[in-house]
């Protein structure tokens, strides 16, 4: 299970977390984790879900053009269904990058790998947990 991965990924680190029903609760998921393919590479972006991608910057980051992963690679590679895809809990270690827009926050709202489930952490959890890097590659 997804949100059972989740949870380990933090405890492993010797952090605590708390995952929120987010239909009970009325919070949303204020951020996406979306999956890319960049050769033979598998990255994860996690930004503000109401952002979209930068061609240009993306192209200048990594010297290819974005390609996503489809509904089964996702699943496959990372152990996360699309729409549910968590930078936490991955089946593999894959490379995480934060978009910066994402700093500005005390908490983000990230997807805990199932419908519905969102765990809040701070930017510094946030990059702790993930080894994850900032970059700034969504259009402003």
């Amino acid at each position: 299970m997804s949100i059972g991965n989740v949870v380990q990924d933090f405890l492993n680190k010797g952090l605590e977390c708390s995952i929120v029903n987010s239909f009970i609760d009325i919070k949303t998921c204020g951020s996406q984790t979306l999956a890319f393919k960049i050769k033979e590479k598998i990255i994860l972006i996690v930004t503000d879900k109401d952002k979209e991608i930068s061609v240009g910057k993306f192209l200048h980051y990594f010297k290819a053009s974005p390609s996503m992963l489809s509904k089964n690679e996702t699943r496959e590679i990372t152990g996360h269904p699309i729409g549910c895809l968590s930078p936490f809990g991955l089946k593999n270690h894959l490379k995480v990058y934060i978009d910066v827009s994402l700093k500005r926050n005390d908490y983000i709202s990230v997807c805990a790998g199932m419908k519905n489930f969102v765990i809040n952490v701070t930017p510094g959890e946030m990059i702790e947990v993930t080894g994850g890097e900032w970059i700034d590659i969504w259009e402003n």
